[in-house]
């Protein structure tokens, strides 16, 4: 005859006594039913007054089916109150996410063996200085001018790639493919213009200040390089013009003018500096 194996907690949710009737429920219901049936048999007995047995006897039965067979938020009664008295005197907060925030919080991983002898970007003209701004994860949409109402921005199109000058870089159709890598998460980035930034040595910088503009200087979204040296948007902008700034890197280095078509992709351009 093949054994079974014996189950290590029968009062729990799990094993099951009759049908969908699990013991742990069982055990609420005949508990409640009993402690009121106590004071029911002393009522009839004429112990306890009848306007006062009687009542109890229905709130301990009331009781023991409530927790029985009453759920809360699709759990057992029990864990439902247990769970709300937990998390009304804990400190810790919790955040829920979706299946979609979730995969936008992924951070992009480098395919290896990918070649890394991309241009360098050599330091220009300082940048006019801008306002400090707090610290921020590397997660695409923690966009730090979230809480300032943008209006809508004209993008300026353009016909023909812009010369390099000293203080500014132009990547466009032409010559992005000098500066874009593959990466393994490409899909599930939720903008298309993302940078990583890091020395001649491969290693990221963190921690810089990253302004993306329009052609005409406004600010369109802006956000600090994470751990692994990523400024990644948090939308797919339109056809146009962009200004990349950099603020708080360790030598002086030119802005980067990136122009955005119709063919343009969410891989990253790797900007290198010395």
């Amino acid at each position: 005859m093949r054994q079974h194996p014996i189950p290590q907690n029968v009062l729990d949710v799990e094993f099951k006594l009759f049908t969908k009737f699990t013991l742990k429920e069982f055990a609420y219901l005949a508990t409640g039913v009993s402690i009121g049936g106590i004071f029911l048999y002393l009522t009839s007995r004429g112990d306890i007054p009848g306007v006062i047995g009687i009542p109890i006897f229905v709130i301990f039965a009331g009781l023991g089916t409530f927790f029985a067979l009453v759920p809360i938020n699709d759990q057992p009664a029990d864990k439902a109150i247990a769970n709300f008295f937990t998390a009304i005197n804990r400190p810790t907060q919790r955040v829920w996410l979706n299946d979609k925030l979730k995969d936008e919080r992924i951070k992009p991983e480098l395919t290896t063996g990918e070649e890394l002898n991309k241009p360098k970007i050599i330091g220009a003209s300082e940048i006019p200085p801008v306002q400090k701004i707090d610290d921020f994860d590397e997660n695409p949409g923690d966009d730090i001018l979230s809480e300032k109402k943008l209006v809508d921005i004209e993008q300026v199109q353009s016909s023909k790639p812009v010369e390099n000058t000293e203080n500014i870089i132009t990547i466009s159709e032409e010559n992005i493919s000098k500066y874009q890598f593959s990466i393994k998460s490409v899909d599930k980035l939720p903008g298309n213009i993302n940078i990583w930034l890091c020395t001649k040595d491969n290693q990221p910088l963190s921690d810089i200040n990253t302004y993306l503009k329009d052609i005409n200087g406004k600010i369109l979204y802006a956000n600090k390089t994470g751990p692994n040296g990523y400024f990644l948007t948090n939308k797919v902008y339109p056809e146009g013009v962009y200004i990349i700034e950099f603020e708080g890197v360790p030598t002086t280095t030119p802005s980067l003018r990136i122009v955005v078509n119709k063919d343009f992709n969410k891989l990253p351009l790797r900007i290198t500096l010395k």
